[in-house]
């Protein structure tokens, strides 16, 4: 065992037992704590308001001055267990200054990057995970919205200029701190655990991404990437693409102009790069529940095309399905619905990428060889977890939220109802899909916390 990993799972240790996670208020409540205990070496600065007028703010560490370290939890606001990761980081801080000190930074830490949306999701957050608790309680804005994608940007004809007020606060801390590293701490809903990396790490640091995850039984994923365009580096870490990269792909293969699609800033890492061309980042994205078959790469005799095939059709069914019932609502929605703006959203950009994929599928070669039992099961159950509950849920929540300030005529209550039901049916179908398992998330936090440790002291 390398002596990066030893050092690790040391830390690992540190981990206490973690089933739900905090709400906004208690992270801040905990960020104060930490400054009164830790005066000597940490403040907590506002560096701008959410859209809902909330604070966003960092809690700055000094442990040194060579490397400046920017982290952030809630890059999206359904992904939690980053902020749980940064509390148990600082929880560490605190206790082993020499630690602090041994990783030569500042540490600039923003546990809530998205603290509107993160709110709007507090209702799953205690209790344990359970999936139609989170689909009923499950927000995510559009990717205009999204503090990771809504970084300024211009690319061929993308041009992009109006980044969200949480996206400015991270754009103010990386014009003042010019990072040399970056942590964007997600979570996947359903999948094997994955990264993205701006450069290769190294062998000792991927010996830990790889194997980590591994020991805690929630192992690299090894079904469809997230995206076609995705360069694998090693099993599980991916290089981390850029919106250039995701326009000329697109580009390609609808054959026009792909802003459409796109409709979305650059990333963090698109911004941060400008200011520091040598920065290095890491986004983790660890999952919720898993299923061992997402890590079965048995070849199954069948093209991994004809699998990719099954699969948008059974996305493009349950996307039909979810349009029809938002035309008849539309007319009833407000403009300032953030449920019924994400959905409408979620579905437009969906098509346009599913019309690029369906392409990709018919001329992409590689795609002959035989798909594994990870990439077919990843095929067919993810539509109906993304493309099916989490739409639905969306148009659920849409309705109660509009229902909440003014009547609604019957046939609208209905189609909410109806919403509700199809959740219902749409999990069962997925549990008899997969035998998957929640992750407890203490397991998702030494994962991310061996990611960052790793990282930060093997690569510079």
């Amino acid at each position: 065992m390398n002596l990066l990993m030893n050092i690790c799972k040391s830390f690992m240790d540190y981990v206490p037992p973690i089933n739900e996670f905090l709400t906004v208020s208690e992270l801040r409540e905990s960020s104060m704590r930490f400054v009164r205990e830790n005066s000597d070496i940490a403040e907590l600065v506002e560096v701008g308001l959410s859209r809902s007028g909330d604070p966003i703010e960092a809690l700055i560490i000094r442990g040194g001055e060579k490397k400046r370290v920017l982290a952030f939890g809630f890059p999206h606001p359904n992904e939690p267990v980053g902020s749980m990761t940064l509390e148990v980081l600082t929880n560490i801080f605190s206790i082993n200054r020499d630690f602090l000190r041994k990783t030569e930074a500042t540490w600039i830490i923003v546990k809530v990057a998205d603290v509107m949306g993160a709110k709007l999701n507090e209702g799953w957050f205690k209790g344990g995970f359970d999936i139609v608790k989170y689909t009923l309680n499950y927000y995510r804005p559009p990717g205009y919205k999204q503090v990771e994608w809504s970084f300024p940007i211009e690319y061929k004809e993308l041009k992009f200029s109006n980044p969200t007020p949480e996206t400015l606060a991270l754009m103010k801390l990386i014009d003042e701190w010019k990072p040399t590293h970056i942590y964007s701490l997600h979570n996947a809903g359903f999948s094997g655990t994955y990264y993205y990396v701006t450069k290769d790490p190294g062998d000792h640091v991927l010996d830990v991404l790889y194997k980590v995850p591994y020991s805690l039984g929630v192992p690299v994923h090894r079904g469809e990437p997230e995206a076609p365009y995705m360069k694998k580096l090693h099993e599980g870490v991916f290089l981390m693409p850029s919106t250039s990269e995701i326009y000329d792909w697109l580009e390609k293969y609808l054959g026009r102009s792909p802003v459409e699609a796109i409709k979305h800033g650059g990333s963090s890492y698109d911004y941060a790069k400008k200011v520091n061309p040598d920065v290095f980042e890491l986004v983790s994205e660890v999952p919720y529940i898993y299923d061992e078959k997402l890590s079965n790469d048995t070849p199954i005799g069948i093209p991994r095309r004809e699998i990719l095939r099954l699969g948008i059709g059974k996305e493009e069914e349950l996307l039909m399905d979810v349009e029809k019932e938002v035309e008849i609502v539309e007319p009833y929605m407000s403009s300032d619905n953030p449920f019924f703006e994400s959905l409408t959203y979620f579905l437009e950009v969906g098509k346009k990428h599913l019309e690029a994929e369906k392409k990709w599928i018919e001329e992409d070669p590689s795609l002959d060889e035989s798909a594994t039992v990870a990439q077919a099961f990843d095929a067919y159950t993810v539509p109906v977890f993304y493309g099916g509950l989490l739409r639905y849920g969306l148009l659920y929540r849409s309705i109660v939220f509009e229902s909440n300030r003014t009547r609604l005529p019957e046939n609208i209550m209905a189609i909410s109802h109806d919403a509700y039901a199809k959740i219902m049916k749409l999990a069962d179908v997925f549990k008899k899909y997969s035998r998957f398992y929640v992750v407890p998330v203490d397991k998702l936090v030494r994962i991310q916390l061996a990611a960052i440790i790793s990282t930060i002291l093997g690569v510079y």
